[in-house]
């Protein structure tokens, strides 16, 4: 993981990185001090923009403690905008970009 940012919380790994889109999967559990990454989207958006994985063309989406994928949207530049609903499921993410 890189140290590009000593607010971020929560971890997290890459599980997919393509042209468009973005996903990762949150690492915090009950046995860990991470918080998730849906309480820190903030931080999650502005570390992976400055590692330069994010950019204005690439969506984010994360899977989250429950196992659904849903969207980080942010602006391009490090700000997270909004929570977006995405998918039931990683399968379901997976299809949805392979056509």
């Amino acid at each position: 993981m890189y140290k590009l940012s000593k607010n971020l919380k929560s971890k997290f790994s890459i599980q997919h990185v393509d042209d468009n889109t973005v996903l990762i999967k949150d690492l915090s559990n009950q046995y860990n001090k991470y918080i998730s990454i849906t309480n820190d989207a903030e931080n999650v958006v502005e570390y992976l923009t400055k590692a330069g994985i994010l950019n204005k063309k690439r969506r984010l989406f994360y899977i989250d403690t429950e196992g659904d994928v849903d969207e980080l949207v942010h602006d391009g530049n490090g700000t997270f905008i909004k929570f977006k609903t995405g998918f039931n499921n990683e399968d379901e993410f997976y299809r949805s970009i392979n056509g």
